[in-house]
């Protein structure tokens, strides 16, 4: 009998340890959480985005070697900047030839559109306001938006009416040429 008391004592220390644990790691776990959300921000609304979008330019033909403090350097007299932005292409991780720098205030924009086709780093720089971006809005897959596509045209979608001509009732095999395809012949 006693050593059922016994045992049943060291079950109950034994769950005691375990839920003191099991606070102690709680604890850990908060303190984690709370650091890892600390610098995060939640992304803008749509209506914050497009006044951010207000204030802000597009500069395009900048040379590829240009840094984010020659950027601000360059733009420094139209107005205080709140950030520069160089972005880089997501493979091979270097900087295309385009920035946007988002200003204090949007007189800012007016001053720096006075820009547009000055010299940076010996290129000629396009300068003009950001625009804002529309859901759904952007770059189409493919080639013309039509599946195969169409070779050698430009600008928005068009329509393609094809009519099939097949000789002895044969259609043809592969992906020649009625899907948009080169033409190459492949038996299988």
């Amino acid at each position: 009998m006693a050593s059922l008391i016994d045992n049943n004592s060291n079950v109950c220390s034994m769950e005691e340890e375990i839920e003191a644990e099991a606070a102690v790691l709680k604890q850990i776990q908060n303190r984690l959480a709370e650091k890892m959300e600390v610098g995060k921000t939640a992304p803008p609304t749509e209506e914050e985005q497009k006044e951010i979008d207000a204030r802000s330019i597009f500069i395009g033909n900048v040379e590829f070697g240009a840094t984010v403090e020659e950027l601000e350097d360059h733009f420094k007299g139209c107005g205080e900047i709140v950030r520069t932005t160089i972005p880089k292409d997501k493979l091979t991780k270097k900087q295309k030839n385009y920035a946007f720098i988002e200003f204090e205030s949007s007189d800012s924009v007016e001053n720096a559109m006075v820009m547009n086709g000055s010299t940076f780093r010996e290129r000629q720089i396009v300068v003009t306001s950001k625009r804002t971006n529309k859901p759904g809005m952007g770059a189409q897959r493919g080639r013309g938006g039509i599946r195969g596509g169409i070779r050698g045209r430009r600008g928005g979608q068009q329509t393609v009416v094809v009519k099939y001509v097949y000789v002895n009732g044969a259609a043809p095999r592969g992906r020649g040429g009625f899907r948009g395809g080169r033409g190459r012949f492949n038996p299988y």
